[in-house]
Parts: structure tokens; C-alpha cells; sequence
């Protein structure tokens, strides 16, 4: 455990100092970012063999840090573990879902803390011993292979999670993994969503749009990712997806802290718009975008009526 690299992400300076002086304590090297957008932008430069970042922050939910950090084939096999003010099946479902390793209880000591994060690290060093172990130091004989073998270190082992032997033998062959892993993602995020919406699921939600009152309807996970989406064009509604969603995880944090019940809906009304956010289930959101303000009552009603549809069509 001694001399891993480890960022912690913490939008509270109390929490970020306390946990440098615990980590540091025990031999860790630490940096610090204040909310998740820095410490991605920090991963970037240096990536650590583990990062702890906070559930609730500003911006980018600790959820989204994580989803972000799995989908990048550099940081896929970092773990993380994430410090969460409650723990309940909610939130160690979600936890799972974005990928983190585990979830801490806060206020947490070192008894609570230091276990899984040894687990975490000899769990990294199982998955992927380039991010235990530091880089060689560099030489003029190694520079000139070093620009080509780093994508097939890190990407192999972490993304199929195969035993050591493949490793080596994948690793035999730096050149296949750079050119087959990347290529194919951009064409997959550019064509339009529109053709692969599920047609029942479109089916579904054209009713929506039969009240002029309402501009597009989308359907969401509780993971923030987009399912579908009809209605007038909207600027990056993958994005609308996932901000709502932190909005919708601080919520329910919020509901937690005051003994709430779980957040149904969530109205946010703009200079000539409204959204509104209804709970289709605990795995997927309803979202309509609505021309002007107030007068919901007939719009509720729709959505009431068609929700069995909806959940019919998602298997809810």
C-alpha cells in the first residue's frame, strides 16, 4: 500500500485535509481536487492506482466522476471508492452501477476507511499490474517503445479482467490494441438517436407530443444515461440526461437527510419553460419539455395515464 498514488476528490476542504493527513500517514502519495471536473482533468495528467471522491458535490456527482473514469480506457481499472454521507440500498445501487469498488460511510475512521482501500489496491494490482507498479525509469533504449506500448497495458487487462498469462500474451502485440479499441467509438456516438430508439418505447411516448403544450419527452436511466428522445431538435440531450440526474441524486440525498419519502418528480420552471421530471421507476425517469410556465394539471394527467404503458414497454 505504500507509495500508491491516491487523488481524492472532495468539494469540503475539512474533509480533503483530513483525508490527506490519514492517507498520508500510512506511506500514500495524495493530491486533491475540489470538485470532480478538476479531478478529472487531473486524472488526466497523472493517474492514480485509486481515487475517493464524495457522492454529493457541486457540478458532477461522484456517481457521473465514476461512470466517467470506467468509460475512459486509461482509468477503467482505477478503482474508486466513494464517501457518502447515508448508505442505503439506493445508494450502494447506484454505486454499483457507475462501477466504484466501495462506498464509506461519512463521518468514517480509519478502521472503516483503510480495509477497503487495501482491498481496493490489491484488487487494481490483480486487474492491472501497470497501475501498481511505477514506470520504468526512462533510457535511451526504451523511449522509442514506450509511445507505443502504454494503450495495450492499461486497456487489455482492465477491460476483460483476464488472468496474467493473457496479459503478457496481449501485451505481445501493442500494435492491434490501440487501432481496434478506439476506432469503432466515434461512429457509434455520432448518427442521430432517433433510429435506435426502441419503437415500442417510441410508441409510447409519441402521446406526449399530441398536446401542443409539450416540445419533447425524453426517457432516461436513473443512471443518467439517454434511452430515448422525441420532439423538437434540443442541443446535446445526452447532457440534459445527465445533469438531471445529478439534480435528481442530490434530491433524493436531500429526502434521505429529512426523512423523506423518495422523490417522485422534480418541476424546474425557466423564463418561458418548464421541465418536469417524473419517476417512471427506481431505474428510469420520464422528462418532458414543456413551452411556457404553470398549468401542469393536464400534463400530470397525461403522465399518469401513461405510465402502465411506459412500464410496460421497459419491463417495470
Amino acid at each position: 500500500m505504500q507509495g500508491a498514488k491516491v487523488l481524492v476528490v472532495d468539494d469540503s476542504t475539512s474533509v480533503r485535509k483530513v483525508l490527506e493527513k490519514l492517507l498520508s500517514s500510512r506511506g500514500l502519495i495524495v493530491t486533491t481536487s475540489e470538485s470532480a471536473e478538476q479531478g478529472l482533468e487531473a486524472v488526466s495528467h497523472n493517474t492514480p492506482q485509486l481515487i475517493i471522491a464524495d457522492v454529493v458535490m457541486p457540478g458532477m456527482s461522484g456517481f457521473e466522476l465514476c461512470q466517467m473514469l470506467k468509460m475512459r480506457e486509461s482509468t477503467k481499472a482505477v478503482p474508486v471508492i466513494l464517501i457518502s454521507g447515508i448508505i442505503n440500498e439506493g445508494v450502494v445501487a447506484q454505486a454499483q452501477q457507475a462501477g466504484a469498488f466501495d462506498v464509506v460511510s461519512k463521518p468514517f475512521t480509519p478502521d472503516d476507511l483503510f480495509p477497503k482501500i487495501e482491498r481496493a489496491l490489491n484488487a487494481a494490482k490483480l486487474a492491472s499490474p501497470a497501475l501498481s507498479e511505477p514506470p520504468p525509469a526512462p533510457s535511451p533504449a526504451v523511449a522509442p517503445a514506450f509511445t507505443a506500448a502504454p494503450a495495450a497495458s492499461p486497456v487489455s487487462p482492465a477491460s476483460t479482467h483476464i488472468s496474467p498469462a493473457a496479459v503478457s500474451a496481449s501485451q505481445a502485440e501493442p500494435a492491434v490494441v490501440p487501432q481496434a479499441a478506439p476506432l469503432p467509438v466515434p461512429p457509434s456516438a455520432s448518427p442521430a438517436l432517433e433510429p435506435a430508439h426502441p419503437p415500442a418505447l417510441v410508441e409510447a411516448l409519441r402521446p406526449f407530443l399530441d398536446k401542443p403544450e409539450i416540445e419533447s419527452v425524453l426517457v432516461m436511466s436513473n443512471a443518467g444515461q439517454l434511452l430515448a428522445w422525441l420532439g423538437q431538435s434540443m442541443d446535446e440531450p445526452d447532457l440534459l440526461a445527465t445533469y438531471l440526474h445529478t439534480m435528481l441524486s442530490i434530491s433524493s440525498v436531500m429526502g434521505e437527510k429529512y426523512h423523506l419519502s423518495s422523490i417522485q418528480s422534480l418541476v424546474l420552471e425557466y423564463l418561458g419553460k418548464t421541465l418536469m421530471v417524473n419517476r417512471i421507476s427506481d431505474k428510469t425517469s420520464l422528462v418532458l419539455m414543456l413551452r411556457g410556465t404553470g398549468g401542469t394539471g393536464v400534463i400530470r394527467y397525461l403522465v399518469l395515464k401513461q405510465m402502465p404503458q411506459l412500464k410496460a414497454v421497459l419491463g417495470e
